[in-house]
């Protein structure tokens, strides 16, 4: 309900100017007037509750007189208060030439005052800061009924300087919801704080003491959203012009003195009730959360106007009231003139320089009430109403003294009631009947002296003051705690623009300027201070010289400050995540604090501290060394990461500070560390502090083989990159992991093989296995194929001396042939002949003869076969080495007599070895043999032979290396040399032919040195003589029937040479002795077993066989063979 005022009367009052002499001698008083029970020392806000709160001062340049009032931090640059205090002279007469104006936030603001009074700069040490701008609302001055100080009483004020370290209010841009009642006893509900720096005195006489630059604070509740026109029509009826709401409040007795106190807003006296007096003009209302269920922060919804007073009671004593103009009627005019904004960049790559890279941003501390009842922060939706805001009354307007007649009318109903107490009724009385009226005759309103309203601000004289050594009080700002928004336009309201501050506008550079104050609007420049938030994903690339107040990067986003850039921020800088780049310099007048996130580049930042959390600092580039320049001091908590990058030749990232280093966290490498070989006791320098060094990094282990290790020196810190001996990670019971720890060992000075070295990276698993799979298991192979392949030569040429008969020469040709072979035999690495059929699966029974122009003493053979078998491959591996291959042989004979044969022949035998992990071994045999025999008359038969040639060995090794591999061959001929001497004695029984008999071998193989190729992990191996001395004994079956022969052996062979159990080798270009991998030994005994069994008369004959071993611990031989052959 709105109701006009006919009865009026305006007192500008609150304002004296004191003597110099006065203000220094005076006895201290306060400001805020506290009720009756309280002292006004006890309400003096020296814990700095209120800090934020500022007094502001205006003064003219030259004289010693100063305004007073009161305004609140709104952001680092901006200070809240009323247009009254300034609203007398234009704007921009404040131009720090002619007026000039300050704000001081210390509770005790003297000492910053008298401060800034002789030198009209600011001083953060003692929270003073000159206002470079003063902008009202010229609303404030249209109605001249409102004195100046009524409607649209709203003025913010620009610092010259950031108001760092001093908390600032949020603001509420919503008016608080109408109460359901008004309850007498707590009002409208709405508990508010009232802070000021005005005068003060006592709850009577009002505010007699005077101002002593102090900060106080009280208690009340809010009486209600209403005009003054409302409230006056109640009080002496329609007819005031004063329509515009404001909030009110009352400043209620302790004792419910109502001579002074009516109650004029319904609600009872707070514990620490108190109002406010000249010079707290602009102070806050401040909705408090401890006693606010609907906020869970203190919120400013309104700054001080004036006040009111009845009876002609003095100003500031108990029955008057205050008001304050609503934020909610103004906001837009506090949103567009405040000259801080809030911009980030938009998602993707862009340049700082451009205009569409940015996006105006929801300030922080904007504050309304949802649709939920839930205070959030944002901005209304409808135009702000100002002067039209005259709707919505809520309150109750009383007429209190505890006699009939008493009444309270709610101005939300317009309903009046009647609060003096019911008598209890007599008999006569209608029980339990209750009259609520309008009616306002009972009350003689003439005793009610009219309302006079008055303004707050204060003046005083600082010509000759000092700040009576009074102390100061430094508090830490509090987290800030931002949610930034962007906002289209909405109904009613204009498209957001930098001007109007509306979130979403874009079209703009963030850079600060500075005001230019001139009454000529071609000259005048308007302040406008950024503080910047990169949150989005994408650069952005600053290339010029900029200057912000505020820096913050989030999430993925990315600041690059190229070569030529130079960002300041005057405030701080926060990194949150994010990468940042400085090539160019970067610079903060605070901390720069790196939470998390990386920081690099080449330039140079400059701050008072450089301090990382969780951040990562990396000089440079990933994968490139360079330095980063700290122009400070350096604070490393154990969160950090200094991502360091290496080189071979010695270089390393480095950061270089100015100051003092204080180091601490991990030191991660980069990919540099990979590209080299480490442990070899080269140090880099990656810390440099001009101020000293204190602090540690925490040393890690790289790897299972790498290190790191810190020097820490006077002004420096040196990194060394260890290695641990590869034989502290192996299973030593390995001999091929034993023999390459060593190797990789000793070959870590040699740049040859520097690339074997990536496998310091690995872990021990790894590099146990590469270990265990890069063992030369070809070199098994060798020597069984050496032992096979003598074996295979000196039984062929013993099978010839046993079955070769005169019979035979004469114009023939024996051939010899084993067609229908099948074999399968497992034989050790030095496995000795089984038969003599094992592997060239010839006998007598198959020679074919043709007709040759040949001497009857002479003959001639040509044989051949297919070789296939198994072996033990290498030690430690379950998996046999298979055999397959081919042979041919021929040569002639002599039979000088009927008892003697003499023979020469020649040998090629071809065969192919796998090995595990896929490693194949082809040996080619070329040899000549001389061998012969003879039968003493009624004596045994002696038989001997010697053989000489080569045995070539060709090798792949495909081995495995980490994620790659490396193909090594290698291929040698060494020289074969072999003989026998045997002695047997035929026993003719009626079953068949008995021969038992005893021989003599020797073999060797002059293995020679061999030298890979193919890789780094090539070796060269120093392979031992194969040799083999053998000693045989055993008997020979033969039985020939009608069509069918059998023959069948045993054979008992003691082996006499073990052969070696090492090998030694050292990789191809390697450096040191070499290592010792370990192969098997041959077996020392064993039995062999043979039967054949042979068919055919005339051409075509037919065999077949079977062989065996017994005994044998490294191999188990069986054979099979099948053989054919055909005579012309």
């Amino acid at each position: 309900m709105k109701i006009t005022d006919t009865s009026r009367r305006i007192l500008l009052a609150g304002s004296a100017t004191l003597a110099l002499a006065a203000a220094a001698t005076a006895t201290p008083a306060l400001a805020i007037v506290p009720n009756e029970t309280t002292d006004s020392e006890e309400i003096v806000d020296d814990e700095e509750a209120f800090e934020g709160v500022g007094m502001i001062i205006t003064n003219q340049v030259g004289s010693g007189g100063i305004g007073i009032c009161t305004g609140s931090l709104i952001n680092p640059r901006t200070v809240l208060f009323a247009a009254h205090c300034v609203n007398t002279r234009p704007d921009t007469a404040y131009d720090g030439e002619t007026f000039r104006a300050a704000v001081g936030f210390n509770f005790d603001a003297f000492p910053g005052i008298l401060n800034w009074f002789g030198t009209g700069q600011s001083n953060p040490a003692l929270k003073v800061f000159n206002i470079n701008r003063i902008f009202y609302d010229p609303r404030s001055l249209q109605n001249p009924a409102a004195g100046g100080f009524i409607e649209a009483d709203i003025a913010l004020a620009s610092l010259d300087t950031p108001a760092v370290g001093i908390p600032m209010w949020a603001m509420l841009f919503s008016t608080l919801p109408a109460p359901e009642a008004i309850d007498p006893v707590t009002g409208t509900g709405y508990h508010v704080n009232i802070v000021g720096y005005g005068g003060t005195g006592n709850a009577f006489q009002g505010s007699v003491e005077g101002i002593d630059f102090r900060r106080r604070a009280a208690e009340n509740m809010l009486g209600g959203f209403f005009s003054l026109s409302d409230r006056n029509a109640v009080l002496f009826g329609a007819g005031n012009s004063l329509t515009q709401n404001l909030y009110q409040l009352d400043f209620d007795s302790q004792e419910r003195n109502f001579v002074q106190d009516i109650n004029v807003f319904r609600d009872d006296a707070l514990p620490n009730e108190g109002t406010t007096a000249g010079g707290d003009s602009g102070g806050p209302l401040v909705l408090d959360a401890a006693n606010n269920a609907i906020t869970n922060e203190d919120l400013i919804i309104g700054v001080l106007s004036g006040g009111s007073r009845l009876f002609n009671v003095p100003f500031s004593s108990i029955g008057t009231t205050s008001f304050y103009q609503p934020l909610s009627l103004y906001w837009q005019y506090i949103v567009e003139t405040n000259p801080y904004r809030y911009v980030g960049a938009k998602a993707g790559n862009g340049d700082w320089e451009d205009p569409d890279h940015w996006v105006t941003l929801l300030d922080p501390m904007y504050r309304v009430i949802n649709a939920d009842g839930q205070i959030v922060n944002g901005l209304p939706t409808t135009p702000e109403q100002g002067l039209n805001g005259t709707e919505g009354d809520w309150g109750a307007v009383c007429v209190e003294f505890e006699s009939p007649g008493d009444f309270c009318t709610d101005l939300a109903t317009g309903v009046t009631e009647g609060t003096f107490p019911t008598p209890t009724p007599t008999p006569s009385s209608t029980a339990g009947e209750v009259t609520v009226t309008n009616n306002r005759g009972e009350l003689d309103i003439t005793a009610i002296a009219g309302g006079e309203n008055a303004a707050s601000p204060a003046t005083f004289d600082l010509a000759n003051a000092d700040n009576a050594g009074r102390g100061l009080v430094m508090l830490d700002q509090p987290e800030e705690a931002a949610q930034n928004g962007e906002a289209n336009g909405v109904d009613g309201l204009p498209a957001p623009t930098l001007a109007n501050g509306l979130p979403g506008a874009s079209g703009f550079v963030p850079n600060n300027i500075d005001p230019v104050v001139s009454a000529d609007a071609a000259v005048n420049v308007d302040p406008r201070y950024f503080d910047v938030t990169l949150s989005q994903n994408g650069t952005t690339t600053l290339s010029s010289a900029v200057t912000i107040d505020k820096l913050t990067i989030r999430g993925n986003a990315g600041l690059n400050v190229a070569s030529g850039g130079d960002l300041t921020s005057l405030i701080d800088i926060n990194q949150f995540g994010g990468t940042t780049t400085v090539n160019g310099e970067l610079n903060s007048v605070g901390d720069y604090t790196l939470f998390a996130g990386m920081l690099g580049g080449t330039g140079t930042v400059t701050a008072p501290f450089v301090t990382s959390i969780t951040g990562i600092l990396s000089p440079a580039t990933m994968g490139t060394t360079g330095t980063l320049t700290i122009d400070g001091n350096l604070v490393m908590s154990s969160g950090s990461t200094f991502l360091a990058d290496i080189t071979a030749s010695g270089d390393s990232d480095r950061i270089a500070v100015t100051g003092i280093a204080n180091v601490g966290g991990v030191v991660g490498l980069g990919i540099g560390l990979g590209q080299q070989v480490n442990g070899n006791g080269r140090q880099f320098t990656i810390l440099t502090a001009d101020g000293g060094v204190t602090g540690a990094f925490t040393e890690t282990t790289i790897s299972a083989i790498l290190s790191q290790t810190f020097i820490y020196e006077e002004n420096a810190v040196l990194m060394e990159i260890e290695a641990a001996s590869y034989t502290s990670v192996i299973d030593n019971t390995d001999p091929s992991q034993r023999a390459y720890a060593q190797l990789f060992d000793q070959n870590r000075s040699n740049g040859a093989v520097s690339d074997i070295y990536a496998l310091d990276f690995a872990d021990t698993d790894t590099i146990r296995s590469t270990f265990t799979n890069l063992a030369p298991f070809t070199e098994q192979t060798v020597r069984s194929l050496s032992a096979q392949t003598i074996n295979t030569l000196q039984n062929f040429n013993d099978t010839r001396m046993r079955i070769s008969d005169r019979s035979e020469a004469g114009g023939k040709i024996a051939m010899i042939g084993a067609p229908l072979n099948a074999v399968q035999v497992g034989l050790s690495p030095f496995g000795q002949p089984l038969a003599a059929d094992v592997m060239a699966l010839q006998s007598g029974t198959e020679t074919e003869m043709t007709e040759a122009d040949l001497p009857d003493n002479v003959a001639i053979f040509l044989a051949g076969g297919l070789v296939a078998g198994e072996f033990d491959s290498y030690p430690g591996f379950a998996a046999q080495s298979d055999v397959t291959g081919v042979y041919v042989s021929g040569g002639i004979e002599f039979y000088p007599s009927d008892s003697t044969m003499i023979g020469l022949s020649g040998f090629f035998n071809s065969v192919e070895a796998t090995a595990p992990r896929g490693q194949q071994v082809k040996s080619d045999t070329y040899a000549a043999s001389l061998y012969a025999r003879h039968r003493l008359e009624n004596g045994p038969t002696i038989d001997g032979q010697f053989s000489m040639g080569t045995m070539g060995f060709d090798i792949n090794r495909q081995v495995s290396f980490l994620t790659g591999g490396q193909t090594l061959e290698s291929s040698t001929d060494d020289l074969l040399i072999s003989g026998a001497l045997g002695v047997s004695w035929d026993l003719e029984t009626g079953i068949g032919t008995f021969s038992p008999g005893v021989e003599g071998r020797y073999a060797s193989v002059d293995l020679s040195t061999v030298r890979e190729t193919g890789g780094s992990l090539g070796l060269v191996i120093d392979r031992q003589n194969f040799t083999s001395t053998q000693a045989r004994a055993g008997v020979d079956f033969a039985r020939k029937s009608s069509g069918i022969s059998i023959n069948a052996t045993a054979q008992y062979v003691h082996e006499f040479e073990d052969g070696p159990q090492l090998l030694g080798a050292n990789f191809a270009q390697g450096i040191g002795p070499n290592a010792n991998f370990v192969i098997d030994q041959a077996d020392s005994n064993w039995v062999e077993l043979g039967v054949w069994a042979h068919a055919g008369q005339g051409p075509v004959q037919v065999g077949v066989g079977f062989d065996t071993t017994i005994g044998r611990d490294t191999a188990s031989a069986q054979v099979v063979s099948a053989k054919a052959s055909y005579r012309f």
